[in-house]
């Protein structure tokens, strides 16, 4: 075999070894996405770099591109009119705290356009101990396909988005596999 021809077979094994990763790696089950176009929206992400967020106001502290590098990032897109969403907080609280240590970095995005000239008393008031920012431009809602609340995304190690739109019982589940995965 030539060297050309080897070399294709390795990088074709190479890829082809990563696919199961991203594609369907996770059951559609776990996600909110009732419609076919919500689900095609957010699987278009999965496997990909994550979108920047275009938020601002950050409380809690902030999130930078260093200070996520090299961690498993769970995003909860919410909003503050959201009672699921309100009801999720102290159950992000916990997910932090169990496993922060070990490289887990969360952040609550406020989109929506009501309710956000009452995101930090209301973050506040349920006790959000995680960093959290407005998007109050609805920019970020868009990258990341945000159709209804809350959604969550979980974003490996290297910074690739590896699943959105989960319920809030299958994050923690999300998370424990990407932790377990070595860092880059």
């Amino acid at each position: 075999m030539t060297t050309k021809k080897l070399l294709l077979v390795a990088m074709g094994s190479l890829v082809w070894g990563m696919l199961p990763a991203f594609a369907g790696e996770f059951p559609d089950s776990w996600t909110w996405d009732d419609k076919p176009e919500n689900r095609a929206a957010h699987a278009a992400l999965e496997g990909k770099f994550m979108p920047p967020f275009s938020v601002t106001d950050w409380i809690n502290g902030g999130v930078t591109s260093a200070g996520v590098k090299g961690k498993v990032i769970v995003v909860d897109f919410y909003a503050t009119w959201c009672g699921p969403c309100m009801a999720a907080i102290p159950h992000n609280n916990e997910l932090l705290k169990k496993y922060q240590a070990q490289g887990l970095v969360l952040v609550g995005i406020c989109t929506n356009k009501r309710g956000q000239e009452v995101f930090a008393d209301n973050a506040k008031q349920h006790g959000m101990a995680y960093p959290a920012a407005r998007d109050a431009e609805l920019k970020t809602q868009a990258a990341w396909a945000v159709h209804y609340y809350p959604t969550y995304a979980v974003i490996d190690r290297k910074g690739i988005v590896r699943a959105i739109g989960l319920q809030p019982q299958h994050v923690e589940a999300v998370v424990q596999k990407l932790l377990a995965e070595p860092a880059p």
